[in-house]
């Protein structure tokens, strides 16, 4: 026969007295947890003396064991946090299945990043107003982001950019469970958290209802463009074109109805930053390192209107008033052709907008023109067919000398993907090493691979990376946490990318340190 302890047997005792269940509650609270809560859980007690059992104890194992029994009450829960911590005792309420969602909620208050993913993680049937309010606690950032120095070395920013990183995982492994997605559409509206959750939705999700995927874009691009949150931060001219038009690109890849549900002001949005890009260029000419701006722009553009000006801008474009005096350099001319070449493979451009734009194309595009209708057209694609050929019959072959020893290049993606960490291996050839032509061409390869990562494109030439339209969205990304909300970062870094030149050898994450220095 099991041997019972006296104050199991007491526990369980009947016909006890009110009074001396008030008395006898006193004396468990100080026994075994599980005396402690086979009393609690006696049917014959009331509210009252339970109540005095929770207020009275501080002992942690005591009170875990009551809120294990069916007898607790929120109130017991709310008692219990002041001595437990709001974790400990939503997670024994999100694992017992506690469906009281509205009173748990101010326990919620009381979790951070961290505490809200473990939470959130452990329950199995979580009420959805639970579920969400837990989501948007998540999407609080972390510590490490929040009590950040002003000042970082370059270990720290890796560190900080992998926090951030680990930071929207966690996040979006909880809007991803099956259960979080029919609160999509309520938590991109949220005041605080609305504006990470869109953008995970739009940058990671795939195929999002229309539902859902309107309310991210009106999230993402209001209608009223001062109900935009980040528009005070939001930087205009080139660079904020580059940024705008990067989005969008990348949106529209992964959502191809996103013109379909929002057009209308997506249009706008569009033709807002193309002419803040025009402006600039008109008045201030266009640097190297800038053209790409184009090319971002030909991909989501739709207005023969707009394409048709930006083409007469692109036409007429100078380098930067520092660079006046001087003849435009082979890189700024390469890069102009890149742009053209992209206006006028955009499904909208039209013929009439052909003829001062096509002087300018590469010589493999221009060949696509050399039997247009309008004379003019001809004539130009022609002459530039022509020019190429004849360069290319004249150039030598350059061979290396026999004595020299072949210098090991970066390898192509092809052989990175055998290798284990395709990342690493492109980061033992960083920082740059060798003669200027040498330390270009590293970079320039590094910049072609897929595996370059946020640290990468910070230890290269910023002028090299900003014009390589392929990691325009991780420059961006890169550009928004490290600025921040600062409008005064955001000048600085818009002044210092306006003075580069093409062969400028200043890193991109030197240009963003400096942006950031705060004004003594």
């Amino acid at each position: 026969m099991h041997s019972y302890s006296v104050w199991d047997v007491l526990a369980d005792a009947s016909s006890l007295t009110p009074a001396q269940k008030r008395a006898m509650a006193q004396i468990f609270v100080e026994q075994a947890p599980h005396s402690a809560a086979r009393f609690f859980a006696r049917p014959d007690l009331d509210d009252e003396t339970r109540d005095q059992m929770v207020n009275s104890t501080r002992n942690p194992s005591v009170l875990a064991a009551f809120l294990a029994t069916p007898a607790v009450a929120i109130s017991h829960m709310l008692s219990a946090a002041t001595v437990l911590g709001a974790e400990t005792v939503l997670l024994g309420a999100t694992r017992s299945g506690w469906n009281s969602t509205e009173e748990l909620l101010p326990l919620l208050e009381e979790l951070d990043h961290e505490a809200a993913c473990r939470v959130a993680r452990a329950g199995r049937d979580i009420p959805p107003q639970l579920r969400s309010a837990l989501i948007r606690a998540a999407a609080r950032p972390p510590a490490a982001l929040r009590d950040r120095p002003e000042r970082l070395s370059e270990r720290e920013r890796e560190k900080l950019l992998a926090a951030v990183s680990a930071w929207h995982d966690d996040v979006w492994d909880l809007l991803d469970a099956a259960p979080a997605r029919p609160l999509w559409s309520e938590l991109v509206r949220d005041d605080h958290a609305g504006r990470l959750i869109t953008s995970l939705l739009l940058n990671r999700a795939d195929g999002l209802d229309d539902w859902v995927l309107r309310s991210c874009l009106e999230s993402a691009f209001p209608k009223d463009p001062t109900q935009d949150e980040g528009q005070a931060t939001r930087i205009s001219g080139v660079l904020g074109a580059s940024i705008t038009f990067g989005r969008l690109a990348d949106i529209h890849e992964r959502h191809p109805r996103a013109l379909l549900l929002h057009g209308p002001t997506i249009r706008n949005v569009i033709a807002g930053s193309t002419g803040e890009m025009t402006q600039e260029i008109r008045e201030d000419g266009i640097d190297e390192s800038s053209w790409n701006v184009f090319e971002a722009f030909a991909a989501v553009c739709t207005s023969p209107e707009l394409l048709a000006d930006a083409a007469l801008c692109l036409s007429q474009a100078t380098p930067p008033a520092w660079q006046a005096r001087q003849p435009a350099t082979r890189e700024w001319i390469a890069a102009r052709s890149r742009a053209a070449d992209a206006m006028v493979r955009n499904p909208f451009f039209q013929a009439e907008a052909l003829a001062p734009l096509i002087s300018f194309l590469g010589a493999a595009t221009a060949a696509h023109f050399v039997e247009h209708p309008d004379g003019r057209v001809r004539k130009a694609a022609a002459l530039v067919v022509d020019q190429a050929t004849e360069q290319g019959q004249s150039a030598q072959p350059v061979h290396e000398r026999p004595d020299q020893p072949a210098s090991v290049g970066v390898p192509g993606d092809a052989v990175l993907a055998q290798q284990d960490d395709p990342v690493a291996a492109l980061s033992s050839f960083l920082p740059l090493k060798g003669s200027a032509a040498r330390r270009r061409e590293t970079a320039a390869a590094i910049l072609d691979s897929r595996y370059a990562a946020p640290t990468h494109l910070q230890l290269l030439p910023a002028a090299l990376v900003l014009a390589h339209t392929a990691h325009a969205s991780a420059v961006a990304a890169v550009l928004l946490e490290e600025l921040g909300e600062s409008s005064e970062s955001w000048n600085r870094f818009h002044s210092s990318v306006l003075r580069l030149t093409p062969s400028s050898t200043k890193m991109l994450g030197t240009l963003i340190r400096e942006a950031t220095v705060p004004t003594p």
